[in-house]
């Protein structure tokens, strides 16, 4: 039965770090990007605004989620320093994301539109892509915390076994 006690502390010790990196590699990843919320209807637009420089880095982001999702009602538009319009897709799910290129230095808008004149929620992001370390992080959490869980399992199973002997 020692064994069994030290094999669960292990794994539980796997699955506290694998949740542990999940938080900071979540805080990581959204500490350069910009958020809003709000509620938008016909007339009423959000709009999330960020400075960006081409040189730091060449991809941007976005990301839009509604609460109230209805197909065909909801857009989002990226412009550029200038006020080009770079970007525009409608919205055709709860939780939309998107990619753009950095063009040039200077402040990005994320414009997020309705034609229905009934309020929805929505909360906008955008910011610089993050690059591939911080992103492994993400998954490197998932696979120590998928892995502590199956050793849990199989402990459990190893100290049934054990005390039927």
């Amino acid at each position: 039965m020692q064994k069994a006690n030290i094999l669960l502390i292990i794994v539980g010790s796997l699955v506290a770090i694998g949740i542990v990196l999940s938080f900071f590699g979540n805080q990581i990843i959204f500490e350069d990007l910009a958020k809003a919320e709000g509620d938008v209807k016909f007339g009423s637009d959000l709009e999330v605004s960020i400075d960006l420089d081409e040189s730091i880095n060449k991809n941007g982001i976005y990301a839009v989620q509604i609460l109230n999702f209805k197909e065909g009602v909801f857009s989002a538009t990226i412009y550029d320093p200038l006020g080009i319009e770079i970007e525009s897709q409608s919205i055709n799910k709860e939780v939309f994301e998107g990619k753009f290129d950095i063009i040039s230095s200077g402040t990005y808008v994320l414009v997020i539109k309705s034609t229905d004149q009934e309020e929805s929620r929505i909360y906008g992001v955008i910011g610089p892509e993050p690059d591939a370390g911080v992103k492994s992080i993400g998954f490197i959490s998932l696979y120590i915390l998928v892995v502590g869980l199956i050793g849990m399992v199989i402990v459990a199973i190893y100290a049934i076994k054990n005390r039927k002997k």
